[in-house]
């Protein structure tokens, strides 16, 4: 039995190894060739150009991993069935399921490898890639966002601002909401500019309305000027930090999802769906094992050959699915942990029901 395990994991391993090694070479190259103007415009030296593709090799690793599972399994199991090897293993009591097995455990330690990769060398290197970048070919990261809405955490006010400055800590085209005890309005302000000073916004060239309690405006007048020192809101929440929820420190990025979702929901969205991308990503080479085991012996002929073309239709399938997912999730039409994870759910039901009736 455990010599079978070690056949198993060891077999399933060295084509995990090669398929990885191959394909992060390709993705190294088209790393490479994408930026190639670049390279060229910005005079860059091989030297360079080296350092800024190493620093790239985790991610392109994170990238790989998950199809090099699949065609493992793949190609493992076919080639046991073309060598009538598991012909051999059923006549000598192992069952299909006693051969997955170990398999699906191999899935399961490469899905915590390659969270804990992630987060431990991927998310480092690719900052320590960016700030190269930024030394090398002068690219500068933008946190300039646009049409934001944020609603303070005591609920006193809502502010929108058409667009946020992050360079200089401005806002244009604002609207301030002022809300009372009740949540109706009591007053609305609206201002060309504002600028963030002494930890509260002021804001320039100004309108007021006060509003009574049946919603009409009782007054308006114009201000150059309007302080409130209640209007604390932090200059990192107008911030586009959509890119930043998947290299920031976890807990962090956790923290502001959780802050961001009580002040706007358009922003918490995106990035509570990118948040459960980066967390459940992982888990992408445990489902594509289990999704190839239970296609692989569909084919009674040439079955190298088509298990592999399989494969690839199994991986396009799953990828598209996610991506579409993804979207949906970001758009708010279904819940943010469902972006990364409905793909999964779906294809696992599909994979664990028909190895249930396929192998028994």
């Amino acid at each position: 039995m455990r010599r079978l395990d070690r056949y198993i994991l060891g077999s399933m391993l060295r084509i995990i190894t090669t398929t990885v090694v191959l394909v992060t070479l390709i993705l190294l190259l088209f790393d490479i060739f994408s930026n190639l103007e670049q390279y060229i415009d910005n005079a860059t030296s091989y030297r360079d150009i080296a350092r800024l593709t190493a620093w790239y090799i985790p991610e392109a690793i994170g990238y790989a991993l998950g199809p090099a599972s699949l065609f493992a399994a793949t190609y493992f199991l076919a080639m046991l069935h073309a060598n009538n090897e598991m012909i051999v293993l059923s006549n000598i009591g192992y069952p299909f399921r006693r051969i997955v097995f170990p398999m699906v455990l191999l899935g399961v330690l490469l899905a915590i490898f390659q969270f804990v990769f992630s987060e431990e060398v991927t998310i480092k290197a690719t900052r320590e890639k960016e700030l190269l970048g930024q030394e090398i070919l002068g690219i500068r990261t933008s946190s300039e966002n646009r049409n934001v809405t944020l609603r303070s955490p005591a609920g006193d006010y809502v502010v929108f601002a058409k667009r946020y400055d992050d360079e200089n800590r401005t806002i244009s085209s604002v609207m301030l909401i002022m809300l009372d005890s009740e949540g109706s309005i009591a007053a609305k302000i609206d201002a060309s500019s504002g600028f963030y000073q002494d930890g509260y916004w002021v804001l320039r060239d100004v309108v007021r309305y006060l509003i009574d309690d049946e919603g009409d405006v009782v007054e308006a007048y114009k201000e150059p000027e309007y302080h409130n020192r209640a209007i604390t809101m932090d200059p990192a929440l107008f911030r586009n930090l959509q890119a930043d929820i998947t290299s920031m420190e976890l807990d962090s990025a956790i923290r502001y999802v959780q802050r961001i979702k009580m002040m706007d929901a358009n922003q918490y969205m995106e990035y509570a769906s990118d948040l459960a991308d980066r967390i459940f990503g992982g888990l992408t080479p445990l489902i594509l094992i289990v999704i190839s085991c239970s296609t692989v012996f569909t084919w009674r002929k040439n079955v190298l050959i088509l298990s592999i073309l399989t494969s690839l239709a199994i991986a396009v399938v799953y990828f598209v699915m996610q991506m579409v997912s993804m979207i949906l999730a970001k758009q708010g039409i279904i819940p943010p942990v469902l972006g990364p994870t409905a793909p999964m759910l779906i294809l696992t039901v599909l994979s664990v029901g028909v190895m249930a009736v396929r192998r028994i």
